[in-house]
C-alpha cells in the first residue's frame, strides 16, 4: 500500500507538467486529461524529473506516446525534455499525435530514442529512425524534426543513406 501513495503522486505532478507539451499538437490536446500507465514510476522532485518504465502508455488527446522507458525532465513550472526509449514497435518507441491544419493529419515517429526537447519544440529521433509527416515518409538513423519551422533533417546509418518518400500536393 506504501508504494501506491508515491506512485499516485508521480502520475498527478506528470499530469500537471505534461499539460504543455502538446504544443505543436491540437489546441484542444493541451486541455484533454493525461493518462499514464508503465509497470513501474520514479518521481524525484527536488531533482526535477521522474521515470516511467515496463510497457509504457501516455495519451493525451490524440497524442500518444509509446515506449519500455519515458524520463521526464522539469522544472517549477513546465516540462523541460521528454525522453522515450525503446518500445514494441521493433524496438523501438513510437509517438502519434494530430498536428494543427488539414483535418486528419496525424504526425508519426519511431525511434531507439525519441527526444523531444519542449520549449524548443524539437523532436530528435535517434536508431532506426523514421517520421511520416503531411503524409511525407522520412527514414534514416537520425531525424531532426523543427517543429514551428516544419523542417526535417535525416541522416543515415553506415551506408549514409536516408530514405524519402514525398507525396504529389493535390489540387
Amino acid at each position: 500500500m506504501h508504494l501506491l501513495k508515491p506512485i499516485t503522486s508521480a502520475i498527478i505532478v506528470s499530469y500537471c507538467l505534461l499539460a504543455s507539451v502538446t504544443s505543436a499538437a491540437l489546441d484542444s490536446d493541451r486541455e484533454q486529461p493525461i493518462q499514464i500507465a508503465a509497470d513501474a514510476a520514479e518521481l524525484n522532485e527536488g531533482k526535477g524529473f521522474s521515470v516511467y518504465s515496463g510497457n509504457v502508455i501516455i495519451t493525451q488527446g490524440s497524442m500518444v506516446i509509446e515506449a519500455a522507458r519515458v524520463k521526464i525532465t522539469f522544472d517549477d513550472n513546465s516540462i523541460q525534455t521528454m525522453l522515450a526509449t525503446d518500445g514494441k514497435h521493433d524496438g523501438r518507441a513510437y509517438m502519434r499525435q494530430l498536428s494543427e491544419g488539414e483535418a486528419g493529419d496525424m504526425m508519426e515517429a519511431w525511434g531507439q530514442s525519441i527526444d523531444y526537447l519542449i520549449d524548443d519544440q524539437l523532436l530528435t529521433l535517434l536508431g532506426n529512425a523514421k517520421l511520416i509527416q503531411k503524409g511525407n515518409h522520412f527514414s534514416g538513423e537520425s531525424i531532426i524534426f523543427d517543429i514551428p519551422n516544419d523542417n526535417v533533417k535525416a541522416s543515415g546509418g553506415n551506408d549514409g543513406r536516408v530514405q524519402m518518400i514525398f507525396l504529389p500536393k493535390t489540387k
